[in-house]
């Protein structure tokens, strides 16, 4: 088992620094339209109990006046602070377009300065508010000068199964229009100081600039709803312009906005009816002046291009024989393109820059083995369920079409199984179709679609490909992966594994609940449910930040305030369901103290009163007891174990109450604060007097019952043993088996930890046999699966099931907060609790998450009765470390007796441990039971 000291190479440095300078939680981020942003780093030290007693940060709006220590903009000057992260901006207005470059230094605990960090920036964007007008606007946007553009051509039909561009038996010629292709060509004669171009869609696009692309951000500009918010990107382009003539170019593709796609109900142009774009370059000259090239009625454009059709869902055509070498290149015969459409007028919500990080790609992976399960037809494994899709390099004549079938599972006869893709009205789905042109080697790769796949069937080609042939491109919202968890249990490990790639498959500029059938929807229920797991494998700040504005601002029933099912809002679905809706206002809270900031209460504060305001209608005045559920799942794919509505709802109740008490407090709104806390305790109470028995059972509950009542706080104390007892007699009466569902699952080893009971917890987590969580593993599963038997092993299931689907992965909360014992004490880990929960079946543990703080590192190990606790806590924090010990005395510290040690200090024992208080730095106790 390594030592915490080789988790956390952070602390190799001799002196005090800042480190990961960031701002609104992003690396040098541009185009901002926030007119006071907050800056973000870490303070790494050698020093045992170091601390941050003072920083100053300097922002210029030069890099070369940055480099002479010049803060032309803001120089804070030395700020007796310990705060690392949230704060906010205190210089100069800042204004549209702006470039500011920063650094900062701080004082550590002896009032020694650091050196200055090294350089970082972030740039302003056209606007330093959102802007929005009217619901409908005029197509010519007030801030960008440019218009919103298409092609006024008429639609064509999907694509049928016969590669064709003629409508199938099934198909309906209205619904479906090819990508479009765009172009502006203009000269430029003066020396360039810099460009920056600035665009967004209606729909999804891909920029050109004098034949390359620009940027490497997929799916631009993400899914939003595009009725309230559309954001929008911000790219430097500099490098890419040309003395001379230069050409811009652009894919324009209908993405969510207007692209078909099915969930319940049948979903067709959700938001709008064509695609659009609108874009914005800027270059600025070195003799002062500028140029600007907007979209308008100058452009070019045409449908009759090598992409044919394009889906997220279904896939895309590409027919190489009509590509047109050098269409985003200068000085292109474009004789026969047509003028672009400008739209008179556009139903579109504000432009807003993208909080959250870009799609982009991560990782390539190759295949594993390649077979030939029949004729012509050559199956791909690549050992690794995922999302994305595929490059290959081919050959298949001219002419010949060859077609990319994405799937999870195989049939027993070795070709891909597609059935479990919800394949409503026979509609393709993740199948990738491609026309050589030549008797060559070809390349290609999608533009406007993802998959969910391990396997990849090929058809078409007249012989065996080769295993190089194809290249898996993994791609996600590229949130900063910050966690790890392994064990002396190999199979735990690879459920780590398999959590931390649904996750990866899953965040796609939304939370998802899946990456590969027809509903890939942003479920709050799902994400409130794994959010506990996924704030410890990565940095999820912006991307919930973003996220959260879809649920809060964007997806709420206005008649009655109350969260809807999906974010963002689809114009189908519930509101108000319980769990799902909640998210609204659980998500806020993990937020605060996962990042400590109150940024998030603030701006979502008064849509989460509203939607709690729709709880207190919902439930009465004189019985807050009998709060029923609306509708909606419950306690979704349990194993026929349901646990009554009511019981469910009342406890959502009590603890929503009670989270917006404490986040009225954090943020000041005292009678707001005592108001829900006693509303909170009210319903408490009546859940206590309504539902449990004096025997310490809960009517007509099940293991989700007692899972809720104690990690909710739900459970009197006078009434604790005997509640743990029935619930350890509730998990013993389904063999030690989980038989929760999604509300259920992610408190399921939580509830046992709160009841006291973490060697039941130890059990139910390394149980191997169905249903479990190591089943699937047993199994060969790479992924989380939404149901707890998605394969038996042999014969694939279809319908509704995914195995890509991260709710049942929420287990990881457990492994990092309780195994490993990493938690945060205080919002936003400026205090840390580690307390590792060591029973029998793990003989060691580690793990390390990068908090907003620093690295936070622990590894255990028992040998014949002795305990090794390897601990690292981050500069500029304190922890409450719990080292299992009969007493202190016989607690030791890097070679000596603990309570001897450089900054260490006993408190107390408690919880069959001795509980000491450090400082920063590395670790090393020791005890004997």
């Amino acid at each position: 088992m390594p030592k915490a000291k080789s988790l956390c190479s952070l602390l190799a440095t001799a002196e005090s620094s800042a480190r990961n300078l960031r701002c609104e939680y992003r690396n040098n981020p541009e185009g901002l339209d926030v007119g006071v942003p907050r800056l973000s780093w870490t303070m790494a030290s050698s020093l045992r109990g170091d601390f941050q007693s003072a920083y100053q940060i300097l922002v210029s709006s030069d890099f070369e006046l940055l480099t002479n220590d010049q803060g032309d903009l803001w120089n804070s000057g030395k700020v007796l602070s310990s705060q690392t992260a949230q704060i906010a901006y205190g210089g100069k207005a800042l204004r549209p377009r702006m470039q500011c470059y920063w650094k900062v230094r701080l004082w550590n605990r002896n009032d020694e300065a650091s050196p200055w960090s090294e350089p970082v920036f972030w740039t302003m964007g056209l606007a330093l508010d959102a802007v929005k007008t009217k619901n409908t606007v005029a197509a010519r946007h007030p801030y960008w000068g440019a218009h919103w553009i298409g092609i006024d051509e008429p639609l064509l039909p999907k694509p049928s199964k016969s590669n064709e561009l003629a409508p199938g038996p099934d198909d309906d010629p209205k619904i479906i229009a090819t990508p479009r292709y765009l172009r502006k060509e203009f000269s430029i004669r003066k020396k360039i100081c810099r460009a920056t171009l600035y665009a967004t869609a209606l729909g999804v696009y891909e920029l050109r600039l004098n034949g390359r692309r620009v940027g490497n951000q997929l799916l631009a500009p993400e899914w939003t709803n595009y009725h309230r918010r559309i954001q929008y990107q911000t790219y430097e382009v500099t490098p890419l312009l040309r003395s001379g003539i230069n050409a811009l170019g652009c894919l324009l593709g209908n993405g969510w906005y207007c692209g078909l796609w099915q969930n319940w109900p049948y979903a067709v142009r959700t938001y709008g009816d064509e695609p659009l774009l609108l874009a914005r370059l800027e270059i600025k000259f070195t003799d002062g002046t500028t140029r600007t090239i907007v979209s308008d009625r100058s452009w070019q454009g045409t449908i009759d291009g090598p992409l044919r059709f394009s889906g997220i869902y279904e896939g895309e055509v590409y027919d190489a024989r009509r590509e047109m070498p050098g269409w985003d290149d200068p000085e292109f015969d474009a004789s026969k393109w047509h003028r672009v459409k400008v739209a008179e007028k556009v139903q579109a919500g504000k432009l807003v820059w993208q909080r959250s990080e870009p799609i982009t790609p991560v990782m390539e992976m190759k295949p594993v083995a390649v077979a030939k399960p029949k004729p012509q037809v050559y199956v791909f494994d690549f050992g690794q369920n995922m999302a994305g899709w595929c490059r290959f390099k081919l050959r298949g004549g001219s002419g010949v079409t060859v077609a990319l079938q994405y799937a999870e599972m195989l049939n027993t006869d070795g070709t891909v199984f597609i059935d479990n893709l919800h394949l409503f009205n026979q509609a393709d789905r993740q199948l990738d179709r491609y026309t050589f042109r030549s008797d060559g080697e070809e390349t290609f790769e999608p533009h406007f679609t993802y998959h969910g796949f391990r396997y990849v069937e090929v058809t078409g080609l007249r012989k065996k490909p080769s295993l190089e042939a194809l290249t898996a491109v993994v791609f996600r919202s590229s949130c900063p992966e910050t966690g790890d968890f392994e064990c002396s249990n190999p199979l735990i490990n690879r459920l780590v594994a398999n959590i931390r790639w649904s996750q990866r498959a899953n965040f796609m500029g939304i939370p998802t609940d899946c990456p590969q059938r027809d509903e890939r929807c942003g479920y709050p229920g799902d994400a409130q449910f794994f959010m506990p797991t996924a704030v410890y494998f990565m940095d999820v700040a912006a991307f919930f930040d973003k996220c959260l504005i879809d649920l809060c601002q964007d997806s709420a029933d206005p008649k009655t305030g109350a969260f809807g099912d999906h974010m963002p809002d689809i114009k189908c679905g519930g509101y108000g369901n319980v769990g799902w809706g909640d998210a609204g206002i659980i998500c806020p809270y993990l937020y605060y103290m996962t990042y400590g900031d109150l940024r998030i209460i603030r701006e979502h504060y008064e849509p989460m009163c509203k939607h709690l305001r729709f709880w207190i209608d919902r439930a009465g005045k004189n019985n807050p007891s009998s709060v029923r559920n609306s509708g909606g799942p419950l306690d979704w794919l349990n194993l026929n174990c349901p646990t009554k509505s009511e019981v469910i709802a009342t406890a959502y109740y009590a603890y929503l109450t009670d989270l917006m008490s404490r986040m009225a407090l954090a943020i000041g709104k005292d009678q707001d604060a005592q108001r829900y806390r006693t509303l909170a305790a009210e319903v408490r109470d009546a859940f206590a007097k309504n539902f449990i028995n004096p025997d310490g059972s809960i009517k007509e509950s099940s293991q989700t019952g007692f899972a809720l009542a104690f990690t909710m706080g739900l459970a009197p104390e006078k009434m604790k043993a005997k509640m743990a007892a029935q619930f350890v007699n509730e998990v013993e009466r389904y063999g030690l088996h989980p038989a929760t569902g999604f509300i259920g699952t992610p408190r399921l080893l939580p509830g046992l930890h709160a009841a006291g009971r973490d060697d039941v917890a130890y059990r139910l987590l390394l149980q191997e046999s169905f249903p479990s969580w190591l089943y699937p593993v047993k199994l060969g599963a790479t992924t989380i699966w939404e149901l707890w038997d998605g394969w038996d092993g042999k014969n694939p299931r279809g319908g509704m099931n995914s195995l890509n689907h991260y709710a049942f992965g929420s287990v990881g909360e457990y492994l990092f907060g309780t195994i490993a014992g990493i938690q945060a004490k205080e919002p936003g880990y400026q205090s840390i609790n580690i307390k590792p929960m060591i029973e029998d079946g793990l003989s060691w543990a580690h793990a390390h998450y990068d908090s907003i703080r620093g690295r936070i590192a622990v590894a255990w190990r028992v040998k014949n009765g002795a305990l090794e606790l390897d601990v690292v806590i981050p500069a500029n924090t304190r922890a409450e470390v719990y080292v299992r010990a009969q007493c202190c005395d016989t607690v030791w510290e890097s070679g000596r007796p603990a309570s001897q040690s450089e900054e260490v200090e006993f408190l107390r024992m408690e919880d069959r441990a001795a509980v000491f208080g450090i400082g920063s730095g590395e670790y090393h106790f020791t005890s004997k039971s």
